[in-house]
């Protein structure tokens, strides 16, 4: 039978231990009660596309859009000079929740292989291999 060794059990569990707790950390990040925008907020400049326009000279018109992907194409909202300041923080507490559900992503894979990985030292094979040899039946 397949013996357990207790020191690579021991550090398994330990690492399991610590892995759980990160966990932890990142869903009481997830659970945030702060307001939040999906989307990117930031500065477009652009042509008009008027040939006397100074933009056509390279002196680009500057707009402040915030952009999402909406059925799976990227949509661009103009955001006008008196709502950017309380876009920003919104669109920022968005990117930081992306971020923490990323990584939940990742430390879950990482406790679910360490599960195996303590189940696969754990088990016993059962039954016995037979032994070959002269006399096995």
């Amino acid at each position: 039978m397949n013996t357990v060794m207790p020191e690579s059990v021991s550090r398994l569990r330990q690492q399991l231990w610590r892995a759980y707790r990160a966990l932890g950390r990142t869903l009481r990040t997830l659970q945030r009660d702060a307001p939040m925008v999906q989307g990117c907020l930031y500065l477009l400049r652009r042509r008009c596309g008027q040939p006397t326009c100074r933009c056509a000279r390279g002196h680009l018109h500057p707009t402040w859009v915030l952009t999402r992907s909406e059925a799976g194409k990227s949509r661009l909202y103009c955001v006008p000079p008196d709502q950017r300041g309380g876009l920003r923080p919104l669109a920022r507490e968005y990117r930081r929740w992306q971020r923490a559900r990323a990584l939940l992503i990742k430390q879950s894979a990482r406790l679910v292989a360490l599960i195996d990985q303590l189940a696969d030292r754990r088990l016993q094979r059962w039954p016995p291999p037979k032994p070959d040899g002269p006399g096995s039946g």
